[in-house]
C-alpha cells in the first residue's frame, strides 16, 4: 500500500463529520490534495484555479465542484466523494488515482483541463455497474411543463417529487414518454399505478420523440425559458436534483431535436394494466411489482 493511499484511507477512517479538510501530506507541496469528510460524505478534493461547474454520479461515488472557505479565502475544488462507508477502502484505490501525480504533474494539469474525460475512463473502466442517465427523458417533462405554461395552465411538476403522475393541472394529469428512436412506437409501463387515472381527472400520455444533435434542446437551455416564463427556478433546481441533475451534470447539456409530440387520451380503448385488471382490483399474492410494454401504433392521438 502506498503512503498516499494509506493516509487518504486513514483520513475516511478518522476524521469527524464537521466537514474538516485535511491536506494529504504525501502529497508535493505544489500539487496539493486533501481528504475530507462532511456528514456522510467523504472523498478527496483538489484545487481549481478557475471556478467550473461538474456534477457526475454513478454507483455510490459522484464527481463535483464545490466552493468552501479556507483560512478564510473563498476556493474551488474538485473532489470525488461517496458515502458508502462499507466500501471506502475500495473507494480509496479511485480517490488515489485522482488526486496523484506520481506519474508527473501532467496528469493535474488534465484533470483539471477536462475533468469530465478522467470520469469517463474510470466509468467505462467499471461500465457494468452505471446506469447511464440520458438527458432526453427529463427534457421531455420540461417541455411538456412549458408547453403548458404557455397555455396558462397552472402547473404541479410532481414525478421527481413521487407523483403517480408526472405533471399535474386543475384539469388534466400528464404522464410523460420519450424515445431517441425515429419509429418504434413501445412505451415502458412502469406497474399498475402510473396508467391508473387514480386523480378522478382526464389522464393524457404524452410521447416525445428525439434526435441527438450537436447544438439543439437541452435540459438547461429550456428550465431558463420555464424562468422567463415566470416558473420558480428554485423548484427547477429541486426537481432536478431529486433527478440525479444538479448543476453541472453533463447530461444537462445534452442537446436533441424534437422530431415530435404527440398526446394519447389514457381512456378504456388505450392499452393499459391497472388494479381494475385483476380480480378483486389487486395483483396476485406474491407479485410485488412489475413493468410492462404497451404500443402506441395505431391508437387516436393529436399533436401537443
Amino acid at each position: 500500500m502506498t503512503d498516499l493511499l494509506k493516509e487518504i484511507q486513514e483520513g475516511f477512517a478518522n476524521l469527524d463529520q464537521s466537514g474538516r479538510m485535511l491536506p494529504i501530506k504525501a502529497m508535493p507541496q505544489a500539487w496539493p490534495a486533501w481528504v475530507f469528510r462532511e456528514g456522510d460524505i467523504f472523498g478527496v478534493a483538489v484545487e481549481c484555479s478557475e471556478p467550473f461547474e461538474v456534477s457526475e454520479g454513478f454507483a455510490g461515488a459522484r464527481l463535483r465542484t464545490v466552493e468552501r472557505v479556507v483560512a478564510g479565502q473563498n476556493r474551488h475544488f474538485l473532489r470525488l466523494e461517496s458515502s458508502i462507508e462499507w466500501l471506502r477502502n475500495e473507494f480509496g484505490l479511485i480517490c488515489e488515482h485522482m488526486v496523484s501525480v506520481e506519474s508527473g504533474t501532467a496528469v493535474r494539469q488534465m484533470l483539471l483541463a477536462d475533468p469530465l474525460a478522467w470520469w469517463q475512463r474510470w466509468r467505462h473502466l467499471l461500465g457494468n455497474v452505471l446506469v447511464d442517465k440520458h438527458g432526453y427523458d427529463v427534457l421531455a417533462e420540461l417541455l411538456a411543463l412549458e408547453t403548458l405554461v404557455i397555455k396558462g395552465d397552472p402547473i404541479e411538476w410532481s414525478g421527481p417529487f413521487g407523483g403517480v403522475v408526472d405533471i399535474k393541472t386543475p384539469a388534466t394529469d400528464y404522464e410523460i414518454k420519450s424515445t431517441i428512436s425515429r419509429y418504434g412506437t413501445m412505451i415502458n409501463i412502469s406497474g399498475q399505478f402510473q396508467l391508473a387515472a387514480s386523480s378522478g381527472k382526464p389522464l393524457q400520455l404524452v410521447h416525445f420523440r428525439f434526435e441527438p444533435v450537436d447544438d439543439g434542446l437541452s435540459i438547461d437551455l429550456i428550465c431558463d425559458r420555464l424562468v422567463a416564463l415566470g416558473v420558480d427556478p428554485a423548484m427547477l433546481e429541486a426537481a432536478l436534483q431529486r433527478l440525479g441533475m444538479e448543476a453541472g451534470c453533463s447530461a444537462r447539456k445534452e442537446a436533441y431535436n424534437l422530431l415530435e409530440a404527440r398526446s394519447y387520451a389514457v381512456d378504456d380503448s388505450f392499452p393499459r394494466i391497472t388494479p381494475a385488471s385483476f380480480i378483486g382490483g389487486a395483483l396476485p399474492a406474491g407479485v410485488v411489482q412489475f413493468e410492462y410494454r404497451a404500443d402506441l401504433s395505431g391508437l387516436k392521438s393529436q399533436q401537443f
